[in-house]
């Protein structure tokens, strides 16, 4: 850690010393990863699964014992990641009702015999209101209070409004009116970023009132994380920062802007991941606007995260699919390609949340909404709609088989939530205990059951997507690289792939109808069919795609 202090500086300036040696005596009892073949772009292969660690329903073990076998379930999918939705109280240890240290130890084994990564939350921007940090500050501890982001005064709160396919709360700060995003209207509270603690004061959440906002520019928070940092990277962890435009930022967080104390933190985080493992990656999760995201993931000369979600080419994705119009997933693609060389996308269909209708404006959101509402429940007062991605495509095998070989066409990783490789629909929202049913999200929750792994239509759909992963893995290099639009009609999807003096053609019709593709290519003399999607012929001049059909050629 010979470096830590030039990332710390700018952050805690004549604190630096003080937490730097804090860190590494800390540090210097976890073993390193001295791995004499290290490999840095492990990253930029990722097929990436999902789960919650009680989402296996199977038995009476503990459920991280239940996800043990279930790991092997993951690789046959074609997936070489495995990205474990914990959810933490107390971040040195396993919740008792999950199992224990020694089960999360068991699943690091199983996964690593198997060559799959692991990835876990790193929640930097609050922590629960059972953690013992807020439980010590709610006693009257001034040292803990002040990790957290609190004011003595009742804040000035005017009311709620609508902008920018979100709901807003209007506050007067200091004279001044201030507008801040909320992201959970219907579980806000009286006032939607403030609860008042037991100790008389006001505490700050950017969600909901139970996780309380951190306060970073307080040196003994990122002591703290430091802390955790090297714990879960030394048991072979690799993380996904949550919720990182909100991280660093005081109260009245705004996103959408540049902040270089969470830019300068994100590398700081790395520095002491990367010291204990150098293969420790991060994925950066937010949903702002494409230049902000890119610069979580840094420069060449000033690395920080080296993954992040591709919100907005979800949305579109389902943009093109409702409008049958691949024009749409053009016009994102062509926004996204300036990454540092270190970094790539993680594309996806759905994730464990709700589908974000964030930044989409009419007429294009009322006709997602309109086609996809009536598969799903409302989440942010109709600006994201829970659900999972078989039940969005009307339970229809041949939409989400064509849906899946669209996104392993893409350039970048894949993300698979649990469930969508056998099927799963929703929980209606009715069958839900009364608590839950408030946040809409946890109808596309819930476990997967033996019957649903072991069902014939569960075995099915889980062949067919793990063809399409597998082949993603073998083909990996050309989708390492961005796509040329070749000439095609608007309902079909068509780029080609240039990996030294090869090429792999993808060619797929996303509409209801047949789609012929002309094309000034020697198909039959010079290129391989390797993945193919319902029926599809090739011949000299063009190719035919029979509706939702695909095709992968390689030259």
């Amino acid at each position: 850690m010979n470096e830590l202090k030039r990332y710390l500086k700018p952050l805690y300036k004549h604190n630096t010393e003080r937490i730097s040696s804090e860190i590494i005596s800390y540090a210097k009892d976890f073993p390193r990863n001295e791995n004499p073949y290290p490999n840095f772009l492990w990253h930029k292969f990722l097929n990436l699964y999902a789960i919650y660690p009680d989402g296996i329903e199977n038995g009476n073990a503990a459920p991280l014992a239940r996800l043990i076998p279930h790991i092997a379930h993951i690789k046959r999918l074609g997936c070489n990641a495995l990205h474990i939705l914990l959810d933490v109280s107390d971040y040195m240890r396993v919740r008792d009702d999950l199992g224990t240290m020694e089960d999360m130890k068991n699943v690091v084994h199983e996964a690593q015999k198997l060559g799959i990564r692991l990835f876990m939350d790193l929640v930097a921007n609050h922590v629960s209101e059972e953690h013992e940090w807020f439980q010590k500050a709610q006693a009257g501890d001034e040292k803990y209070r002040k990790y957290f982001i609190v004011q003595k005064e009742k804040p000035h709160f005017v009311g709620k409004f609508h902008k920018e396919s979100a709901v807003w709360a209007r506050y007067i700060v200091n004279g001044e009116e201030r507008h801040v995003n909320i992201a959970f209207p219907e579980l806000a509270g009286e006032i939607p970023h403030w609860r008042e603690g037991k100790d008389g004061y006001w505490y700050y959440h950017t969600y909901y009132p139970q996780q309380l906002d951190l306060n970073w520019h307080n040196p003994d928070v990122f002591v703290e994380f430091a802390k955790i940092i090297v714990f879960w990277t030394s048991l072979g962890f690799n993380f996904r920062l949550d919720a990182i435009p909100f991280v660093g930022k005081g109260a009245y967080k705004r996103t959408d802007e540049d902040n270089e104390f969470t830019h300068q933190l994100s590398a700081a985080f790395r520095y002491v991941a990367e010291s204990i493992n150098p293969e420790c990656v991060f994925i950066v999760e937010t949903y702002e606007k494409i230049p902000v995201i890119a610069r979580y993931l840094g420069y060449t000369s000033f690395k920080q995260t080296h993954l992040a979600y591709n919100f907005h080419l979800c949305t579109y994705l389902w943009v093109a699919l409702v409008e049958q119009d691949a024009n749409f997933i053009w016009q994102k693609l062509d926004e996204l390609d300036q990454i540092p060389v270190h970094a790539d996308w993680i594309n996806f269909l759905r994730n464990h949340d709700e589908l974000s209708l964030a930044y989409l404006q009419d007429p294009l959101l009322s006709d997602v909404k309109n086609a996809l509402m009536k598969y799903g429940e409302p989440f942010r007062e109709g600006y994201g709609i829970s659900g999972r991605t078989y039940s969005f495509l009307g339970r229809d095998e041949q939409k989400l088989f064509n849906a899946y070989f669209l996104v392993a066409s893409l350039p970048g990783g894949v993300l698979i939530p649990y469930g969508d490789e056998i099927g799963k629909t929703n929980i209606p929202l009715h069958k839900l205990p009364e608590q839950l049913r408030k946040d809409t999200r946890n109808i596309n929750r819930g476990k997967l059951t033996a019957e649903e792994l072991d069902s014939a239509k569960g075995k099915r759909i889980m062949d067919r997507l793990s063809r399409f992963m597998l082949k993603r893995q073998i083909l990996r290099e050309y989708l390492n690289v961005w796509p040329q639009r070749l000439p095609s009609p608007p309902g079909v999807f068509a780029a080609m792939y240039r990996f030294g003096v090869s090429e792999l053609l993808v060619f797929v019709n996303i509409t209801d109808k047949p789609q012929c593709v002309e094309i000034n290519m020697a198909l039959n003399n010079d290129y391989a069919k390797v993945l193919t999607l319902h029926e599809c012929e090739y011949r000299e001049g063009e190719i035919n795609l029979s509706p939702y059909a695909g095709i992968w050629l390689q030259k």
